[in-house]
């Protein structure tokens, strides 16, 4: 019989060679049901100059510091924080967005040089000449092609939502925006999401499948609000009567729905380990098997993962824009690592108050980047999108 040391060595988990530098290269089926066509989106993908730089660190090697701090602050789903202040939302002539701000970061690799930028962000405004419907979107790739990922689903959304049939219909309205949207349970947002992934695995210069992306987009329709999200970036809504309301919850592999839907599919939660050592949040992993290792349930990319059920389908939460709505920040993960919901919320007030939302994006990711300085030995890429209402 095998002693308890023996049964613990038996069960480490870490990162993989093969996940931290993408080299394998099997590839899942996927099995596409028949639905209705989006129509054919040609994306032309323009990387950066840098984009095939190998040194950059996946966002899966943080500091087992980092993850321990993480694990600590986390939030619970249901939170609704307060925070200090109060101002009047200034009435617009058209529409309910006041003044957007969106700023992004690359970060520093373990060698202290500037890495590859793997966030991307999205900000569409007044599309089909409508002066209140705005999409606002902020995407965290990660693992060695996590850049290209991430910028992939950004012009492959770009495309979906201005051309897509279904939306750029004759003498549009808020209104019908907004049914188009919601529509059999939010069936064109889902599928902007399941068929990025889909085209995404048809080009053959990025390899996906240790490789992906979060998702946090958020659709302003007039007064409604309707948020969708993959993976762990963030967004949240401050009201005036001092309330802060998550617009997204993070999905993680240990979550009871999530974990029992990656187990049915082959997959097992455990904590990365080193020299018999855990740390850090939950990860998927493969059966047996020290790999994939991603620390989220849903994503897009991530082939391998996705055959141990992580799954590119966004949640949704609804909510409205009223005269006690001041702002909205989404927000990549290089803010929410050390930055609670509540201290994002007093380091946007002040700019808020001066109408300032560039001002807004620039303090925090100059706070953020401070904590990571502080508490790590990398400073992850850190993207911020702003909206006064």
């Amino acid at each position: 019989m095998k002693s308890n040391k023996e049964k613990d060595k038996s069960k480490v988990r870490y990162l993989s060679p093969s996940f931290k530098k993408g080299m394998v290269k099997e590839k899942k089926e996927t099995k596409i049901e028949k639905e209705e066509d989006d129509g054919e989106f040609k994306i032309n993908l323009i990387a950066a100059d840098d984009d095939d730089d190998e040194e950059s660190s996946p966002r899966q090697s943080k500091s087992k510091k980092s993850s321990n701090k993480k694990d600590d602050k986390k939030e619970s789903k249901s939170n609704i924080s307060t925070i200090k202040g109060d101002v009047k939302v200034n009435s617009t002539k058209e529409g309910h967005v006041k003044n957007i701000g969106s700023l992004t970061q690359a970060g520093k690799g373990e060698d202290g040089f500037t890495k590859v930028n793997q966030d991307s962000f999205l900000v569409i405004q007044n599309e089909y000449n409508l002066k209140d419907f705005n999409i606002f979107s902020v995407l965290d790739g990660h693992g060695v092609n996590g850049h290209l990922v991430s910028r992939f689903v950004t012009k492959y959304f770009n495309t979906f939502f201005k051309n897509n049939k279904k939306m750029n219909a004759s003498n549009s309205s808020e209104d019908s925006i907004y049914l188009r949207l919601k529509k059999n349970d939010y069936d064109l947002l889902k599928r902007a999401f399941r068929h990025a992934e889909r085209d995404l695995g048809k080009k053959a210069d990025i390899d996906a499948n240790f490789s992906g992306t979060t998702c946090v987009t958020v659709f302003q329709v007039g007064e409604k609000i309707i948020c969708a999200n993959v993976g762990d970036s963030r967004a949240i809504m401050v009201k005036s009567d001092n309330t802060i309301i998550p617009l997204s919850v993070d999905q993680k592999p240990n979550d009871p729905e999530e974990s029992k839907r990656i187990r049915e599919n082959g997959g097992e939660i455990a904590q990365y380990e080193e020299d018999g050592e855990k740390s850090g949040p939950y990860r998927v992993w493969k059966k047996g098997e020290s790999y994939p290792g991603i620390a989220m349930s849903r994503s897009i990319g991530d082939y391998i993962a996705s055959s141990l059920g992580v799954i590119p389908e966004p949640k949704f939460i609804e909510e409205k824009i009223d005269k006690e709505t001041r702002f909205i920040v989404l927000a990549s993960d290089g803010v929410w690592e050390f930055l609670e919901n509540k201290r994002v919320a007093e380091i946007v007030m002040p700019f808020y108050q001066k109408n300032d939302p560039d001002g807004a994006c620039k303090e925090l990711i100059k706070i953020s980047t401070e904590w990571w300085n502080k508490e790590d030995v990398v400073v992850d890429d850190i993207t911020v999108i702003v909206i006064f209402f």
